[in-house]
């Protein structure tokens, strides 16, 4: 798969709406629970174990990871978020599978016809890699390796080498001090 690469407006907006997240949801403490998120958001998380067998075949042909979408509840009037994830697949694929999806659905993704598929799914990819271990967090717990990253933030091997090598760009070509919104951040989980 070929990495699309968002306009730098488009990355600072996510940056934004991942801290504007973990406001809402009072998330304060690292490896970052997406489904405590989820939960607080009030989106439904369905593993894929709970499907019935034709339910099961149809979401794996559908997404090997997971997928989201949005049920009219004819009991109450109101739209709910229902995610489902493969949960065969490892912890930290799960993990970042929800985190992709709840970025779909907190970007407005679905509500977009604008954007075309790819946009919205690069838009997610870095949604979920800076809700799961953004640099900020990652320098103040001195990680130094993939590994240490894996460690810390509970991602997959393959996850915390994308991730460490995106936070060596951020540390190696990002402003010096950080920016405010990074601050407030790193006030959120109070380590500032």
């Amino acid at each position: 798969m070929i990495q699309l690469y968002l306009p730098i407006p488009h990355y600072n907006e996510i940056k934004y709406e991942v801290l504007f997240m973990y406001e809402e949801c009072e998330i304060e403490t690292f490896p970052i629970d997406c489904f405590e998120i989820a939960r607080r958001l009030y989106y439904h998380l369905v593993p894929y174990s709970c499907l019935p067998d034709h339910a099961l075949r149809l979401a794996m042909q559908y997404s090997p990871d997971g997928f989201s979408t949005i049920y009219h509840n004819p009991n109450t009037g109101m739209y709910e978020w229902y995610i489902f994830y493969n949960d065969y697949n490892c912890f930290q694929r799960q993990r970042w599978t929800i985190f992709h999806e709840i970025g779909h659905i907190y970007l407005g993704h679905f509500e977009d016809d604008f954007m075309t598929y790819e946009e919205k799914e690069s838009e997610a990819n870095f949604f979920a890699k800076y809700s799961i271990a953004p640099p900020p967090l990652i320098n103040i717990t001195d990680c130094k390796s993939p590994s240490d990253i894996a460690d810390n933030f509970y991602v997959s091997g393959e996850a915390s080498v994308y991730i460490f090598t995106s936070f060596q760009k951020w540390k190696n070509y990002g402003p010096l001090e950080y920016e405010p919104f990074e601050i407030k951040m790193l006030e959120q989980f109070h380590v500032a």
